[in-house]
């Protein structure tokens, strides 16, 4: 193993050595590809014409505005901070409508890319459709749009002939490409549809509002909800004052019983004096009656005897009243004076005072119970007005929201129609292309460094080439690697013929050495 080691790096040395001797003796080659390939790149470089590159830069918003001409008022940190915020989607979307064929053709027309240029094995130039097409296509592979990393930005270069067409061709583009975009994103009509949404709600508001101004004039309503708050207050505190009414009402009609019993009990005069005097009239009459009965009897006398009825009733008679005298005089009579009761009094004008009390309690509490009935009633009719006052309260908000919110629409309608109309959307040009003054390309320079290397490269290929290619042995070292056997001598190359002999006998080594070691 260590002997076919050191064979193997013996003859990698004997064919570095083998290589240098090749270069030199193939000297002639190497001259001639590397001044054939140099010559070549320089004609190349500068055969090839110059390119000018313009650029084109589309900054992309989600606002085409700022807040301070928006017609609504909005959250300013909302919208600073959403406006900054552009996804990966609509920086796409914008680049796909950017490499439109539609677009592109357009360009290619106003620009006049597709001229009528014969081709290479015609005389007669390509039809229209198909120059254009070819135009299309080659501006699709020349435009370079590429999104800018990290911002908002879509950078758009393209190159050409002369900065003019550069220029002009991303000019056009960028043209093309906002009315377009405008086209999208702001469909027309929608001023008309939203003034005549403004007109029709206008007219439904207007017609609100009389509606509810005569329902209120009708039924007497400035301000409901106070009018129910008064009345319910007046409803309460007559509900109060029937109650304490009552209570009153009540109180002086216990009054009154109470003071009505007490004067049941109670005499309506008092004896202010009394004393004892003798029964002196009714004596006197008895006698004077005795005095009468006895001159009676007397005269019967003359006429009849004592037997007889007429004088024995006489008799008796005088007996009875002579037993009433002597009754009588045993008899006292008492002499009192009275006067009326103070208490009594006092009772009497308690009680006139609790019926009076009680008659205006009665008629308070009446009064009172009619103007709670009027009060419930007029609450009853709120109550009922209530429902259709809501009711046309809120067809009146609703046509006024409607009103303003198609109001508001027409504004940003109407702005943004003006603003289309400027040209002002949420894409902007940032760059505008303009014409470079300086090629950028071909780099004659890099062309040429390129091509110095490709001379190098090619001539010691070609080197590389021919050794592979050639069976002659140039050297003892060569020939002793190919066969194996060492080198007794070598004859000089005095001759053509002997060169000529030599290497047909080293062609036959070598043929043999060949053999042997596929053998």
């Amino acid at each position: 193993m260590k002997a076919e080691l050191t064979k193997n790096f013996g003859r990698q040395s004997i064919s570095i050595r083998d290589g240098a001797g090749a270069l030199f003796r193939r000297k002639g080659l190497i001259l001639l590809t590397f001044v054939t390939v140099l010559v070549g790149t320089v004609v190349v470089t500068w055969l090839l014409p110059d390119k000018y590159e313009s650029h084109l830069k589309i900054l992309v918003k989600n606002q085409r505005v700022d807040l301070a001409i928006t017609p609504e008022a909005t959250n300013g940190n909302s919208i600073a901070l959403s406006g900054n915020e552009v996804s990966e989607n609509q920086i796409n979307s914008e680049i796909e409508l950017l490499s439109g064929r539609d677009l592109l053709t357009k360009v290619v027309r106003e620009c006049n890319l597709a001229s009528a240029k014969p081709g290479w094995f015609s005389r007669t130039p390509a039809p229209e459709a198909v120059r254009v097409e070819k135009a299309v296509n080659r501006l699709s592979k020349e435009l370079v749009i590429t999104p800018v990393r990290k911002a908002n930005i879509i950078s758009i270069s393209y190159s050409a002939d002369s900065p003019e067409l550069a220029a002009t061709v991303l000019k056009k583009l960028g043209d093309l490409y906002l009315e377009k975009h405008l086209e999208l994103h702001h469909p027309t009509g929608a001023t008309d549809f939203f003034k005549d949404q403004a007109d029709e709600y206008g007219a439904r508001l207007k017609e609100a509002e009389l509606k509810f101004g005569e329902f209120q004039q009708s039924n007497n309503l400035v301000v409901l909800n106070e009018q129910k708050q008064l009345t319910l207050q007046k409803t309460a505190e007559a509900k109060t004052k029937l109650l304490e009414s009552e209570t009153a009402a009540s109180e002086a009609t216990n009054r009154i019983a109470r003071v009505e019993q007490q004067l049941a009990s109670m005499p309506k005069r008092v004896i202010t004096q009394s004393r004892q005097l003798p029964n002196q009239y009714s004596a006197e009459r008895l006698n004077t009656m005795i005095v009468e009965l006895q001159n009676r009897r007397t005269q019967l006398l003359t006429k009849f005897r004592p037997e007889d009825r007429l004088v024995r009733e006489v008799d008796e008679q005088i007996k009875i009243t002579r037993e009433a005298l002597a009754k009588a005089e045993q008899k006292t009579s008492i002499e009192q004076a009275t006067d009326l009761n103070p208490l009594r009094q006092g009772l009497e004008t308690e009680l006139s005072r609790a019926k009076l009390d009680q008659a205006g309690a009665m008629a308070r509490r009446a009064s009172l119970a009619g103007q709670l009935q009027s009060y419930e009633a007029a609450l009853k009719k709120l109550e009922s007005d209530t429902i259709k006052h809501d009711e046309l309260q809120r067809d009146l908000k609703q046509a006024e929201d409607n009103y303003q919110l198609y109001s508001k629409k027409r504004e940003e309608s109407r702005i943004a129609d003006e603003l289309d109309r400027q040209k002002i959307t949420n894409v902007s040009i940032a760059e505008i292309p303009t014409a470079a003054a300086l090629p950028t390309s071909p780099n004659r320079v890099l062309n040429l460094v390129l091509g110095l290397v490709l001379a190098v490269l090619l001539s010691l290929g070609s080197v590389f080439s021919a050794e592979l290619m050639t069976g002659t042995v140039h050297s003892a070292r060569q020939l002793e690697a190919l066969t194996g056997a060492p080198v007794l001598a070598t004859v000089p190359d005095n001759n053509r013929r002997v060169i000529g002999r030599i290497r047909q006998s080293n062609q036959i080594a070598v043929e043999s050495a060949t053999a042997q070691l596929r053998g």
